[in-house]
């Protein structure tokens, strides 16, 4: 299988309209959040189609910032919004497809937190109306994968997390525009609650060994930037955010930390 592909910390797109080409082109082709509720064999192909270099465009990144070979992550430029958003639907369709062979303990409102993120992220960037979502059972699967359960649930935490810092540069940079930088911080606090279960998902292993957990650019980015967040958000919304900040920092503290270059 091909490396996951994750952008270069660097190169982490800071505006909506970055995004929206490459939406608009998953839209067209039926790859975009609507294709996690696809039957299985459904979900096969487009992962196969969204890994494909025909699809998004991408390039190796300079060095070797942030890559991490325990989970075969590569850090990649490119087409920043294609790489953005097809990490994130190729992380969840991995996690879809673990669940369905493996099962899971994760909750019913945890599982419905965790597949909230990608409906959000593409009614953002699309500036679609939102309109809810299809929840996808996990499955009651009894295979024992828990190494492909350990690399899915990082690898989509991982994407997550880069999705969450995209939101968070959009309440940084568009002070001034109150409506889109409330929209930014809740798509910012979906995605640290979904990226949050992705963790506790990689986990879910009866007697399984802790798998360390990386700590990244993206991650201390957003610790970075809470002062600019709390004073540029209402305060009812900068407490949703900074909880699920805190939740995710208090799952980093509970597994074995690992820290990556950069």
């Amino acid at each position: 299988m091909e490396p996951f592909r994750l952008l270069h910390p660097d190169l982490v797109p800071r505006h909506r309209e970055s995004l929206q080409h490459a939406a608009s082109v998953l839209v067209r082709m039926g790859l975009d959040d609507t294709v996690l509720s696809a039957s299985p064999v459904h979900r096969r192909l487009a992962r196969v189609v969204l890994a494909s270099s025909g699809v998004v465009e991408w390039e190796p990144a300079p060095g070797d910032f942030g890559d991490d070979p325990r989970l075969d992550v590569v850090r990649v430029g490119g087409d920043r919004g294609g790489v953005l958003l097809s990490s994130v639907l190729i992380g969840y369709l991995d996690v879809l497809c673990n669940a369905t062979r493996m099962g899971t303990s994760i909750g019913e409102d945890a599982w419905r937190t965790l597949l909230w993120a990608p409906t959000a992220l593409f009614d953002h960037v699309l500036r679609r109306p939102q309109v809810g979502m299809t929840v996808v059972t996990p499955g009651a699967g009894t295979d024992h994968l828990p190494y492909e359960r350990a690399q899915a649930g990082q690898r989509l935490h991982l994407a997550l997390v880069q999705a969450a810092r995209f939101a968070v540069s959009g309440v940084v940079r568009a002070q001034e525009d109150r409506p889109l930088v409330e929209d930014c911080v809740t798509l910012a606090t979906a995605c640290l609650r979904a990226a949050t279960v992705a963790l506790v998902f990689a986990g879910d292993v009866r007697g399984g060994q802790a798998v360390p957990v990386v700590e990244t650019a993206e991650h201390r980015y957003l610790w970075q930037v809470l002062g600019a967040v709390r004073v540029a958000v209402p305060r009812a919304r900068f407490e949703q955010f900074a909880a699920a900040l805190r939740r995710l920092g208090e799952v980093h503290t509970t597994s074995p930390l690992l820290v990556a270059g950069g």
